[in-house]
């Protein structure tokens, strides 16, 4: 290590020299670098490069609108479709055997939808269908097809959140 010292301190130039010589290595590895670069494919020059990446940002914001634009009108549909259901099993009359009456509430996301019921008996069954209009129906509910319909609308609003 003395013997180094003493070689640099002897010839002052030597260092400068060392890195002289590495500066120009580099300066031609950025050359070599910078001309593939702007070489491109098949002798493109960067400013075509350039220009396609440009071309192809445009075409992407087109796209980006286009995705937009139909994601607002599925938002739209998607707030009139059957989005909030619940459904009840329940004995109906006590003469009936088992849990063959049901209730289901079909919502969509303005509160508007249908209520359906049907009360099984051993010798009938009726059916009966409820519109309801902003979580509220012109025809009087049973208990059961008031609690589906509260089920309905709490799973609306947990949604919302």
């Amino acid at each position: 290590m003395q013997h180094i010292l003493t070689l640099i301190f002897a010839n002052p130039i030597l260092p400068l020299t060392v890195s002289l010589g590495v500066l120009i290595i580099y300066v031609f590895y950025l050359d070599h670098r910078i001309t593939i670069l702007t070489r491109g494919k098949n002798g493109a020059t960067l400013e075509d490069t350039l220009t396609n990446c440009i071309a192809s940002v445009a075409t992407v914001e087109e796209k980006n609108e286009f995705i937009s634009k139909y994601l607002l009108s599925l938002d739209d549909r998607l707030k009139t479709s059957v989005r909030n259901a619940h459904s009840l099993r329940y004995k109906a009359l006590e003469s009936s055997a088992s849990n063959q009456s049901f209730s289901v509430a079909l919502i969509d996301e303005t509160g508007t939808g249908v209520v359906l019921s049907s009360l099984h008996h051993r010798e009938r069954t009726s059916f009966y269908a409820k519109p309801i209009t902003a979580f509220e129906s012109e025809f009087e509910l049973t208990e059961e097809e008031q609690y589906v319909l509260n089920e309905a609308k709490e799973k609306n609003e947990k949604k919302k959140l």
